[in-house]
Protein backbone atom coordinates (compact mmCIF):
# COMPACT_ATOMS: atom_id res chain seq x y z
CA UNK A 1 0.00 0.00 0.00
CA UNK A 2 1.23 3.10 -0.91
CA UNK A 3 2.29 6.07 1.55
CA UNK A 4 0.20 9.18 1.54
CA UNK A 5 2.15 11.98 0.67
CA UNK A 6 3.17 15.10 2.46
CA UNK A 7 2.64 18.68 1.45
CA UNK A 8 5.84 20.53 1.89
CA UNK A 9 4.66 23.51 3.85
CA UNK A 10 8.15 24.62 4.97
CA UNK A 11 8.33 27.47 1.78
CA UNK A 12 4.60 29.18 3.15
CA UNK A 13 6.33 29.40 7.08
CA UNK A 14 9.86 31.17 6.06
CA UNK A 15 8.21 34.06 4.75
CA UNK A 16 5.89 34.33 8.11
CA UNK A 17 9.00 33.71 10.28
CA UNK A 18 11.02 36.47 8.08
CA UNK A 19 8.11 39.22 8.33
CA UNK A 20 7.69 38.59 11.94
CA UNK A 21 11.45 39.03 12.55
CA UNK A 22 11.75 41.93 10.49
CA UNK A 23 8.90 43.57 12.25
CA UNK A 24 10.41 42.73 15.46
CA UNK A 25 13.76 44.88 14.41
CA UNK A 26 11.91 47.73 13.39
CA UNK A 27 9.60 48.19 16.27
CA UNK A 28 12.75 47.75 18.25
CA UNK A 29 14.70 50.38 16.27
CA UNK A 30 11.69 52.65 16.57
CA UNK A 31 11.30 52.58 20.29
CA UNK A 32 15.38 52.96 20.33
CA UNK A 33 15.79 55.75 18.13
CA UNK A 34 12.64 57.51 20.08
CA UNK A 35 13.47 56.95 23.72
CA UNK A 36 10.41 55.31 24.57
CA UNK A 37 11.58 53.55 27.11
CA UNK A 38 13.35 56.17 28.91
CA UNK A 39 10.37 58.36 28.10
CA UNK A 40 8.44 55.56 30.33
CA UNK A 41 10.89 55.80 32.96
CA UNK A 42 10.65 59.58 33.06
CA UNK A 43 6.93 59.58 32.90
CA UNK A 44 6.78 57.53 36.07
CA UNK A 45 9.15 60.27 37.78
CA UNK A 46 6.86 63.24 36.22
CA UNK A 47 5.39 65.60 38.96
CA UNK A 48 1.49 65.06 37.18
CA UNK A 49 2.08 61.57 38.02
CA UNK A 50 3.41 61.87 41.14
CA UNK A 51 0.94 64.34 42.33
CA UNK A 52 -1.84 61.99 40.97
CA UNK A 53 0.19 59.11 43.13
CA UNK A 54 -0.21 61.28 46.08
CA UNK A 55 -3.74 61.72 45.23
CA UNK A 56 -4.15 57.46 45.15
CA UNK A 57 -7.09 57.59 48.05
CA UNK A 58 -8.85 60.46 46.90
CA UNK A 59 -9.29 58.93 43.37
CA UNK A 60 -10.58 55.83 45.26
CA UNK A 61 -13.06 57.76 47.02
CA UNK A 62 -14.24 59.28 44.40
CA UNK A 63 -15.28 55.82 42.76
CA UNK A 64 -16.63 54.49 45.64
CA UNK A 65 -19.32 57.12 45.34
CA UNK A 66 -19.69 56.65 41.81
CA UNK A 67 -20.63 52.72 42.64
CA UNK A 68 -22.61 54.37 45.06
CA UNK A 69 -24.93 56.35 42.86
CA UNK A 70 -24.03 54.79 39.61
CA UNK A 71 -22.53 52.10 39.56
CA UNK A 72 -25.61 49.88 38.14
CA UNK A 73 -24.67 52.11 34.40
CA UNK A 74 -21.38 49.72 34.21
CA UNK A 75 -22.62 46.32 35.12
CA UNK A 76 -20.52 44.30 32.74
CA UNK A 77 -17.56 46.59 33.66
CA UNK A 78 -18.30 45.79 37.77
CA UNK A 79 -18.86 42.08 36.91
CA UNK A 80 -15.87 41.52 35.31
CA UNK A 81 -13.61 43.59 37.44
CA UNK A 82 -15.42 41.09 40.44
CA UNK A 83 -14.57 37.75 38.52
CA UNK A 84 -10.67 39.06 37.80
CA UNK A 85 -9.96 40.37 41.20
CA UNK A 86 -11.70 37.05 42.81
CA UNK A 87 -10.84 34.07 40.30
CA UNK A 88 -8.55 35.14 37.40
CA UNK A 89 -6.21 37.93 38.68
CA UNK A 90 -3.41 35.69 40.19
CA UNK A 91 -3.90 33.60 37.62
CA UNK A 92 -3.23 35.52 34.56
CA UNK A 93 0.00 37.68 36.36
CA UNK A 94 1.63 34.80 37.02
CA UNK A 95 1.27 33.29 33.88
CA UNK A 96 1.90 37.01 31.94
CA UNK A 97 4.56 37.72 33.94
CA UNK A 98 6.07 34.42 33.08
CA UNK A 99 6.19 34.55 29.79
CA UNK A 100 7.13 38.55 30.08
CA UNK A 101 10.06 37.45 31.88
CA UNK A 102 10.96 34.43 28.97
CA UNK A 103 10.59 36.72 26.28
CA UNK A 104 13.25 39.02 27.86
CA UNK A 105 15.45 36.42 28.22
CA UNK A 106 15.22 35.48 24.54
CA UNK A 107 15.81 38.83 23.20
CA UNK A 108 19.11 39.56 25.51
CA UNK A 109 20.41 35.63 24.25
CA UNK A 110 18.97 37.25 20.73
CA UNK A 111 21.22 40.35 20.71
CA UNK A 112 24.19 38.72 21.95
CA UNK A 113 23.63 36.23 19.22
CA UNK A 114 23.20 39.03 16.58
CA UNK A 115 25.84 40.76 17.45
CA UNK A 116 28.06 37.41 17.39
CA UNK A 117 26.44 36.81 13.87
CA UNK A 118 26.80 40.82 12.69
CA UNK A 119 29.29 39.70 9.78
CA UNK A 120 27.41 36.85 8.45
CA UNK A 121 24.73 38.57 7.16
CA UNK A 122 23.73 38.63 3.83
CA UNK A 123 24.25 41.18 1.68
CA UNK A 124 21.44 44.10 1.24
CA UNK A 125 20.27 43.01 -2.62
CA UNK A 126 20.40 39.41 -1.80
CA UNK A 127 16.50 39.01 -1.07
CA UNK A 128 16.14 35.48 -0.73
CA UNK A 129 19.28 34.89 1.28
CA UNK A 130 17.85 37.78 3.24
CA UNK A 131 14.55 36.11 4.11
CA UNK A 132 16.14 33.14 4.98
CA UNK A 133 18.43 34.45 7.38
CA UNK A 134 15.67 36.15 8.79
CA UNK A 135 13.31 33.05 9.11
CA UNK A 136 16.65 31.59 10.96
CA UNK A 137 16.83 34.38 13.34
CA UNK A 138 13.16 33.97 14.04
CA UNK A 139 13.00 30.09 14.81
CA UNK A 140 15.83 30.93 17.32
CA UNK A 141 13.96 33.36 19.27
CA UNK A 142 11.14 30.60 19.25
CA UNK A 143 13.16 27.98 20.28
CA UNK A 144 14.63 29.98 23.02
CA UNK A 145 11.27 30.53 24.40
CA UNK A 146 8.95 27.95 26.74
CA UNK A 147 5.79 26.92 24.14
CA UNK A 148 4.32 25.91 27.40
CA UNK A 149 4.47 29.07 29.29
CA UNK A 150 3.33 30.77 25.73
CA UNK A 151 0.42 28.16 25.46
CA UNK A 152 -0.73 28.48 29.26
CA UNK A 153 -0.45 32.18 29.25
CA UNK A 154 -2.79 32.12 26.46
CA UNK A 155 -4.88 29.72 27.93
CA UNK A 156 -5.54 31.76 31.22
CA UNK A 157 -6.18 34.69 29.05
CA UNK A 158 -9.02 33.07 26.88
CA UNK A 159 -10.55 31.67 30.09
CA UNK A 160 -10.81 34.98 32.03
CA UNK A 161 -12.54 36.27 29.04
CA UNK A 162 -14.90 32.90 28.87
CA UNK A 163 -15.75 33.74 32.40
CA UNK A 164 -16.57 37.37 32.45
CA UNK A 165 -19.18 36.28 28.91
CA UNK A 166 -20.70 33.89 31.48
CA UNK A 167 -21.10 36.14 34.27
CA UNK A 168 -22.38 38.94 31.84
CA UNK A 169 -24.99 36.26 30.56
CA UNK A 170 -26.19 35.71 33.63
CA UNK A 171 -26.94 32.03 35.19
CA UNK A 172 -25.38 30.78 37.66
CA UNK A 173 -22.06 32.10 37.22
CA UNK A 174 -23.19 35.21 38.09
CA UNK A 175 -25.27 33.88 41.31
CA UNK A 176 -21.35 32.01 42.64
CA UNK A 177 -19.75 35.75 41.89
CA UNK A 178 -22.97 37.48 43.81
CA UNK A 179 -22.71 35.71 46.37
CA UNK A 180 -18.71 35.16 46.69
CA UNK A 181 -18.16 38.77 46.56
CA UNK A 182 -20.67 39.68 49.37
CA UNK A 183 -19.19 36.62 51.85
CA UNK A 184 -16.14 38.12 51.30
CA UNK A 185 -17.08 41.93 51.53
CA UNK A 186 -19.24 41.10 54.70
CA UNK A 187 -17.50 38.11 56.38
CA UNK A 188 -15.37 40.15 58.38
CA UNK A 189 -17.23 42.82 59.44
CA UNK A 190 -20.20 40.49 60.76
CA UNK A 191 -17.34 38.46 62.62
CA UNK A 192 -16.56 41.48 64.35
CA UNK A 193 -19.16 41.66 65.46
CA UNK A 194 -19.50 37.95 67.08
CA UNK A 195 -18.58 36.79 70.14
CA UNK A 196 -17.65 32.81 70.48
CA UNK A 197 -16.45 33.26 74.27
CA UNK A 198 -15.24 29.50 75.04
CA UNK A 199 -15.03 28.42 71.69
CA UNK A 200 -11.74 29.96 71.14
CA UNK A 201 -10.36 26.11 69.89
CA UNK A 202 -13.07 25.99 67.19
CA UNK A 203 -12.24 29.35 65.76
CA UNK A 204 -11.38 27.43 62.53
CA UNK A 205 -14.95 25.97 62.24
CA UNK A 206 -16.95 28.57 63.29
CA UNK A 207 -15.23 30.49 60.42
CA UNK A 208 -16.25 27.72 57.85
CA UNK A 209 -19.77 27.27 59.19
CA UNK A 210 -20.36 31.30 59.16
CA UNK A 211 -19.08 31.08 55.65
CA UNK A 212 -21.30 28.66 54.89
CA UNK A 213 -24.56 30.18 56.33
CA UNK A 214 -23.47 33.79 54.60
CA UNK A 215 -23.49 31.85 51.09
CA UNK A 216 -26.51 30.19 52.03
CA UNK A 217 -28.20 33.82 52.49
CA UNK A 218 -26.63 35.58 49.63
CA UNK A 219 -26.60 32.91 47.03
CA UNK A 220 -30.39 32.27 47.52
CA UNK A 221 -31.12 36.51 47.26
CA UNK A 222 -28.69 36.02 44.24
CA UNK A 223 -31.16 33.38 42.69
CA UNK A 224 -34.64 34.84 43.65
CA UNK A 225 -33.82 38.69 44.18
CA UNK A 226 -30.56 39.03 41.70
CA UNK A 227 -31.36 43.15 41.33
CA UNK A 228 -31.17 43.23 44.88
CA UNK A 229 -28.14 40.95 45.28
CA UNK A 230 -26.08 43.36 42.32
CA UNK A 231 -27.33 46.56 44.34
CA UNK A 232 -26.00 44.74 47.82
CA UNK A 233 -22.75 44.33 45.86
CA UNK A 234 -22.24 47.77 43.98
CA UNK A 235 -22.85 49.66 47.66
CA UNK A 236 -21.09 47.20 50.35
CA UNK A 237 -18.18 47.92 47.52
CA UNK A 238 -18.66 51.35 46.97
CA UNK A 239 -19.09 51.86 50.81
CA UNK A 240 -15.88 50.30 51.51
CA UNK A 241 -14.00 52.15 49.16
CA UNK A 242 -15.44 55.27 50.69
CA UNK A 243 -14.66 54.71 54.17
CA UNK A 244 -11.16 53.06 53.64
CA UNK A 245 -9.71 55.63 51.33
CA UNK A 246 -11.84 58.53 52.53
CA UNK A 247 -10.85 57.92 56.25
CA UNK A 248 -7.25 58.10 54.78
CA UNK A 249 -7.68 61.31 53.24
CA UNK A 250 -9.48 62.65 56.36
CA UNK A 251 -6.40 61.38 58.84
CA UNK A 252 -4.25 63.30 56.41
CA UNK A 253 -6.15 66.31 57.02
CA UNK A 254 -6.41 65.92 60.84
CA UNK A 255 -10.40 65.51 60.31
CA UNK A 256 -11.27 62.17 62.30
CA UNK A 257 -12.74 62.92 65.99
CA UNK A 258 -10.69 62.13 68.64
CA UNK A 259 -7.33 61.65 66.96
CA UNK A 260 -7.84 58.33 65.86
CA UNK A 261 -5.74 56.51 62.66
CA UNK A 262 -8.18 55.81 59.78
CA UNK A 263 -7.90 52.14 60.52
CA UNK A 264 -8.71 52.62 64.54
CA UNK A 265 -11.85 54.71 63.13
CA UNK A 266 -12.95 52.33 60.40
CA UNK A 267 -12.86 49.40 63.00
CA UNK A 268 -14.88 51.35 66.16
CA UNK A 269 -18.77 51.58 66.66
CA UNK A 270 -18.74 54.85 64.64
CA UNK A 271 -17.04 53.46 61.91
CA UNK A 272 -19.59 50.57 61.23
CA UNK A 273 -22.72 52.31 61.80
CA UNK A 274 -21.00 54.71 59.02
CA UNK A 275 -20.37 51.98 56.51
CA UNK A 276 -23.80 50.13 57.16
CA UNK A 277 -25.58 53.65 56.71
CA UNK A 278 -23.76 53.98 53.53
CA UNK A 279 -24.00 50.47 52.25
CA UNK A 280 -28.20 50.68 53.24
CA UNK A 281 -28.29 54.17 51.04
CA UNK A 282 -26.42 52.76 48.44
CA UNK A 283 -28.52 49.75 48.23
CA UNK A 284 -31.55 51.17 48.31
CA UNK A 285 -30.57 53.84 45.60
CA UNK A 286 -29.07 51.29 42.91
CA UNK A 287 -32.00 49.09 43.35
CA UNK A 288 -34.57 51.57 42.54
CA UNK A 289 -32.69 52.04 39.57
CA UNK A 290 -32.09 48.80 38.29
CA UNK A 291 -36.07 48.61 38.72
CA UNK A 292 -37.14 51.73 37.00
CA UNK A 293 -34.02 50.89 34.65
CA UNK A 294 -33.56 54.95 34.79
CA UNK A 295 -30.15 56.50 33.15
CA UNK A 296 -28.47 59.51 34.11
CA UNK A 297 -27.75 62.86 32.85
CA UNK A 298 -26.10 63.78 29.78
CA UNK A 299 -23.35 65.70 32.09
CA UNK A 300 -22.63 62.46 33.35
CA UNK A 301 -22.15 60.77 30.73
CA UNK A 302 -19.72 62.70 29.69
CA UNK A 303 -18.09 62.74 33.07
CA UNK A 304 -17.86 59.12 32.51
CA UNK A 305 -16.71 58.78 29.30
CA UNK A 306 -13.60 56.45 30.01
CA UNK A 307 -15.96 54.23 32.39
CA UNK A 308 -18.50 54.26 29.27
CA UNK A 309 -15.96 53.62 26.68
CA UNK A 310 -14.58 50.43 28.46
CA UNK A 311 -18.36 49.30 29.44
CA UNK A 312 -19.05 49.19 25.53
CA UNK A 313 -15.71 47.11 25.08
CA UNK A 314 -16.51 44.39 27.50
CA UNK A 315 -20.04 44.65 26.59
CA UNK A 316 -18.57 42.73 23.03
CA UNK A 317 -17.64 39.70 25.31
Amino acid sequence: MAEVKKINVGPAITAPLALARRGGKLASETFAKHGVSDKITSLKAHPHVAKITDKADMLWTVLGLVLLFHGAQFKNLFFCTQVMIAFCYDRVKGSVLSLYSDVQTASEKMSEDSKADAKAEPKPGDKKNTQEHDAATAKKMLKALDSDRVSGAAFEVCVSAMVCHMVMQGGLAQVIVLAHALVKASKEKINALLDFSGHEDLQTWTDSILSLLLYVVFGFMAVVASPLAFALSLAITGAQLVITHGLRVAESMGRIPGGLSAEAFAASTKGLAVLAVLTAFGTVWQFWALMADSGMGWYFKMLYIPAYTAEGIVGLF
